[in-house]
């Protein structure tokens, strides 16, 4: 099972008992959307939302967006019922599964071996994939094992109102990124997204972060994704429709360097086809970390424009 590249600077979350909402978000510039399941739904209202996600997902016209659904966690009563009522009744207009609150591999294991038995009962051509939401002591502690469990899983997401609530860390202003660091002589964050970010590349996952809790401030939204993308993040979670441009923006290569990232790999398969195993380019040397990076570049470019320059 070979994992297919989704891009994923900007992921929008959509109650998914909210339908002007799921509606509205058709048409919003996210590359990503995820009708939620979870904390946004009351219980009472879990199993209607339910329906309500299935039909959307049959119904909306996503204009290639991802279409994703976040169920209820593995400690829940809720969550087979998601996987199976959404998957049975929608599953091959569904792109990826996003998991909460993943505290071991074991969740995610058995998450992919439901959904075989679904796929092979429903008779779908290709495999839906997950995420994986980091967001516990005990998730970030087993983090490694975890972007390792299994094939379908395509990206890490850092959980960051739940992972400063599991480590009993104060708060003096709005839920996770955008909090006030006055308090704090650092970045508090930069640990566990730098730990995350690492075991995801090292699986060839995708990094996600957390969203920017005070949409009003676009001036920290902007700093909190330049940090991220620094730390390796390939998007960013968002809660409010405001959000997406300034996410898309940072999370989009700018034009010099997919330029340059083209003109690497046009000299690279140059040196490739004369036998070289190095070579240069404006008179300076270019490694296999760069080619790596230009590759990147360049795939991400290709998939936000359709085609390369």
């Amino acid at each position: 099972m070979s994992r297919p590249i989704r891009l994923r600077r900007s992921i929008l979350s959509v109650p998914a008992n909210r339908e002007k909402m799921i509606r509205k978000a058709e048409a919003l510039p996210a590359d990503f959307i995820m009708l939620d399941l979870e904390d946004s739904v009351p219980v009472h209202e879990k199993e209607a939302a339910r329906v309500r996600v299935a039909a959307a997902l049959r119904e909306a016209l996503w204009q290639g967006k991802v279409r994703a659904c976040r169920i209820n966690g593995m400690d829940t009563p809720f969550a087979y019922r998601d996987i199976i009522d959404v998957v049975e009744a929608a599953g091959d207009c569904l792109d990826v599964i996003v998991v909460p609150k993943v505290n071991d591999a074991s969740e995610i294991q058995a998450i992919d071996y439901v959904l075989s038995q679904i796929e092979m009962r429903m008779g779908f051509s290709r495999h839906i994939g997950l995420e994986a939401s980091i967001e516990t002591a005990e998730g970030m502690l087993r983090v490694e094992q975890i972007a390792f469990s299994s094939r379908r899983l395509e990206a890490l997401v850092f959980g960051i109102a739940d992972y400063s609530a599991a480590l009993s860390m104060s708060s003096k202003g709005v839920s996770g990124h955008g909090d006030s660091e006055a308090f704090y002589p650092g970045d508090r964050w930069h640990f566990p997204l730098s730990r995350m970010a690492l075991a995801a590349k090292a699986a060839g996952l995708a990094a996600v972060d957390a969203p920017y809790g005070n949409y009003r401030d676009m001036a920290g939204l902007r700093t909190s994704c330049v940090r991220s993308a620094g730390l390796g993040f390939d998007g960013k979670w968002a809660i409010h429709p405001d959000q997406l441009a300034i996410i898309n923006e940072v999370f989009t290569p700018a034009e010099e360097d997919v330029k340059r990232a083209e003109l690497i790999l046009k000299a690279y398969e140059e040196a490739q086809a004369k036998g070289q195993g190095s070579f240069s380019l404006d008179g300076k040397m270019v490694d296999a970390a760069s080619v790596r990076i230009a590759q990147r570049i360049s795939s991400q470019w290709r998939a936000i424009t359709g085609k390369s320059t």
